[in-house]
């Protein structure tokens, strides 16, 4: 059964056990800047007016220098600016007028002004209009003939200094769900801490984090230096994921891109270059935002339901950068579970010499719809400010040895160092009454509960036993198939609580009808952190399934669970032991060297051999092997999870690199009476993914094995089959379990989702929410004549066996289509097998069902 589980921004896991924040606590990471608190507001009221004639200048800016904080005259020139943090000076600006810098003396709780301002004439860059042209066109397209000079991603480096906050609360609850015993309780609990006035906020999370952040362009390097980090949660708080969810670099939205990732879903840029394919744009007039006159552009969407934006930006006149933009997303896009999407980010050069700029500060609010109806919603707050902005300074390939490096005091850091990393936030207050509330929420039995099950889920089904140990999974505790009849299982873990350096599990299970005890156990040890060092110890013995092994089905846990149900064909008990050790090589490589033990016992004949001497042939079951692999892998972008059992490697959003992996083994087989003498075996694999903005996305893997080798089949590439009725993305899903075995192959698997392309342009579809896609999968392989000599026919009392295929010199074929995100989980697809139909018990054409529960 493919089950997969996507939680959405920066692979940021697991964070919450809170089912209606998985899709958004975990999406964005770090940065802002500061200044000095004030103990009360400081007014300035006054009158804008014009030298020589003393007129009133209409519709003025006033802005504090080097912050997007500020107001707008009136049609008399009148204006009224109240500040909650202290400020050194005022900047006030007019279209036609000098900007004027007026110096703040001294703090007095209001202050009466009068601003002069001296006339110039403003010369505007020419913008060239072709006859009956939208006047925004030529705007964006000179746009795009200086974002290479305007985007700081351009640059041959640059760094900066971040503070970032990210605040997560339960809102919009129902008023069933507010009557509730629990909800009152906590409800009442939280009251007093705010004011005594009935909640409608309750906060869940808390993170604030500051980091420095370094990158390059050639070759393309990024670092970030987490400084300080400090998180407060009703909910799972783990060292582990903090790299996972604080990354200042990964956050920056930068609109000058085509495509804006967020929650791994590639919305259209407003600047994208051909965004009048998806957006209608309307010059609106030019204003004045802090120091630069800009031209006000509106844009809307062509069709609401594609993943598009709509808001204003506001273009500098002179180089055509972008100042400020307020993007929206609203409740009618294809997303799930998100109401409402407000994205302010505005934008400021480098230093005054510099023609670079950088997005000053983000703000991104998101409120997220009730994942179960009469519930609750939340809101998520995400608050960035870069600071100390350089570019033009790359640093050397050398420093970028990690990407993320967590400090060893991270953790430490007083209430008054986050207090002034705080002085430029005008709800700096409400910071501390999070953090108290926080402490409040996380005692309360409700959220005890929740905390419990959130723990039950993310560790798949495994309970606490006692501290630092956990005994489980539920999932796995009962299964039926007919070799084992009823199998029992029960397995042990150490958790965090244990040791963050050392894993231990273990488990044991019996089946009623072939009366074989199954054990297992694994140790995980983390020698060094920098470079991440891992040793990984296993040992089992277990009943699989040729062509459908466990290990075949290690990322998808509920197929694993599933597949100790059914007939097991081509059924063997497997005595394994293995060491690995795996270790970062720099930045973008992952070495991996290691060593096992098999000995594989078939309820089948697993090859015959001709007898010496003799015109007879034995048949064999039983099989030794020793080997030794060395695998690489190039994962240039990716983050590694640094979960100690699951070393897998996440795709963040952004990401446009592949991913490389080469696999080399060399064995010995034996068996009883002889040998195989060693073997060799290659393996290369390629994953990619593709994004092409409203048009969607592809996802494709080519694969590549040799094995010069000749062996039984057991150890050959027996490619993985699915006679499940559910979909299995790592098999091919019409192929019979152990059909086809290969020495020698080539693979290529494709799917393009449309992301809502088609079914948004159908009206009576378009409000469910379902998106189509396509996807096909092709092998092509062989046989050498001496490994297929090996393969036997027929059982030692002469009974035909299943028979085992090699493909010949057409590639073995199949193709999809369907429909997903139904009622935001199923999946359902039609799948063609187009070649090898003549093969016997062949399923030409089924239909497959899996669950994705994602945005």
């Amino acid at each position: 059964m493919h089950f997969h589980l996507i939680f959405p921004v920066h692979g940021f896991g697991r964070i919450f056990a809170y089912p209606q924040l998985i899709f958004a606590g975990l999406l964005l990471l770090s940065r802002t800047s500061l200044a000095q608190p004030v103990s009360s507001p400081q007014t300035f009221s006054g009158r804008i007016t014009e030298t020589p004639s003393g007129a009133a200048v209409p519709f003025a800016s006033i802005a504090v220098k080097g912050k997007s904080i500020g107001t707008q005259a009136d049609e008399n020139g009148q204006f009224k600016l109240t500040l909650n943090q202290r400020a050194d000076s005022l900047l006030v600006s007019a279209m036609g007028y000098q900007t004027t810098t007026m110096a703040i003396a001294g703090f007095q709780s209001f202050q009466a002004v009068e601003i002069v301002l001296k006339p110039v004439a403003t010369q505007l860059t020419e913008v060239v209009i072709r006859a009956g042209e939208n006047p925004a066109y030529p705007i964006l397209r000179e746009v795009n003939a200086h974002r290479a000079q305007n985007d700081f991603r351009k640059t041959d480096g640059y760094e900066y200094q971040a503070y970032s906050q990210l605040a997560i609360h339960i809102s919009q609850m129902a008023e069933s769900f507010r009557q509730r015993k629990p909800v009152q309780s906590m409800l009442r609990a939280v009251e007093p801490k705010q004011g005594g006035k009935p909640s409608q906020h309750v906060p869940l999370f808390f993170s604030e984090t500051v980091s420095s952040l370094y990158a390059r362009r050639q070759p393309e390097r990024q670092k970030e230096q987490i400084l300080k980090t400090r998180i407060s949660s009703a909910g799972l708080t783990d060292d582990r994921f903090i790299a996972q969810f604080t990354g200042a670099g990964f956050n920056t939205l930068d609109f000058y891109q085509n495509t804006v990732s967020l929650f791994k879903k590639d919305f259209i840029s407003p600047l994208a270059e051909r965004g009048r394919v998806a957006y209608t744009y309307f010059l609106a007039d030019t204003a004045q935002v802090g120091l630069h006159t800009c031209y006000e552009i509106d844009f809307d969407p062509k069709n609401e339901r594609d993943l598009v934006f709509k808001g204003k930006m506001w273009i500098d006149t002179l180089s055509f950068a972008l100042v400020q933009i307020d993007a929206q997303v609203g409740a009618a896009a294809n997303v799930n579970f998100m109401k409402q999407i407000d994205v302010h980010q505005t934008h400021e050069t480098a230093s005054e010499s510099s023609t670079v700029w950088f997005p000053e500060t983000t703000r991104l609010t998101i409120q997220v719809a009730e994942v179960v109806r009469n519930t609750f919603g939340a809101t998520v707050d995400y608050l960035s400010t870069v600071r100390q902005p350089r570019v033009g300074q790359p640093r050397p390939v050398g420093f970028f040895d990690q990407e993320v490096q967590v400090v060893e005091d991270a953790r430490n850091a007083s209430a008054e160092y986050w207090q002034a990393q705080r002085q430029t936030l005008p709800d700096s207050r409400a910071s501390e009454e999070t953090h108290a509330l926080l402490d409040t929420v996380r005692n309360l039995p409700v959220f005890k509960f929740i905390r419990w099950a959130g723990q039950f889920v993310l560790n798949s089904g495994y309970l606490p036993l006692t501290k630092g140990i956990d005994i489980g999974p539920v999932f796995s505790l009962w299964a039926y198939n007919r070799i084992e009849g009823n199998r029992l299982r029960l397995g042990l873990q150490t958790n965090n609580a244990f040791s963050r350096n050392w894993q231990l599990s273990a488990y044991g299970a019996y089946g009623t009808r072939d009366q074989v005890w199954k054990m297992g156990g694994e140790v995980n040890f983390i020698p060094t952190r920098q470079p991440l060092t891992l040793i990984i110890l296993k040992s089992s013995y277990d009943l699989e399934q040729l062509g459908f092994r466990t290990e075949d089905l290690a990322g998808n846990p509920l197929l694993r669970t599933t597949s100790r149900f059914g007939r097991y064909r081509n059924a063997f008990y497997q005595n394994e032991t293995s060491l690995s050790v795996q270790r970062d090589l720099g930045v973008d490589f992952i070495q991996t060297a290691g060593v096992r033990y098999r000995h594989i016992d078939p309820l089948f004949p697993a090859f015959r051999h001709p007898l010496q001497d003799t015109q007879q042939t034995a048949f064999q079951s039983s099989i030794w092997g020793k080997e030794a692999f060395l695998e690489l892998r190039y994962a240039p972008g990716r983050v590694p999870t640094r979960r100690v059992t699951k070393r897998r490697i996440q795709r963040r959003a952004t990401e446009t690199a592949p991913l490389l992996t080469l696999r080399y083994t060399y064995g010995t087989a034996a068996f009883e009476g002889g040998s195989f003498g060693g073997y060799h075996k290659w393996h290369f694999q390629l994953d990619h993914t593709l994004r092409w903005g409203l048009l969607g996305r592809t996802q494709y893997s080519v694969q590549a094995g040799f094995t010069p080798s000749t062996l039984p089949h057991p150890l050959l590439q027996v490619h993985v089959g699915n006679q499940s009725p559910f979909y299995n993305r790592n098999a091919f899903n019409l192929m019979n379990y152990a059909e086809f075995v290969s020495d020698r192959y080539a693979s290529v698997s494709l799917e393009h989702k449309f992301e809502g392309l088609l079914t948004n342009r159908v009206p009576l579809i378009r409000r469910l929410g379902w998106r189509t896609f396509v996807n096909t999968s092709v092998l092509w392989g062989g046989l050498s004549p001496a490994n297929r000599t090996l393969i036997a026919t027929h059982d030692a009392s002469g009974q035909a066996l299943a028979p085992v295929y090699s493909l010949q010199r057409d590639p073995y074929a199949e193709v999809g289509y369907g429909v997903e995100n139904i009622f935001k989980l199923v999946r359902v697809e039609a799948i063609h097998r187009l070649t090898y139909r003549q093969n016997p018990n062949v399923t030409p054409f089924a239909i497959k069902v899996s669950f994705q529960l994602g945005l």
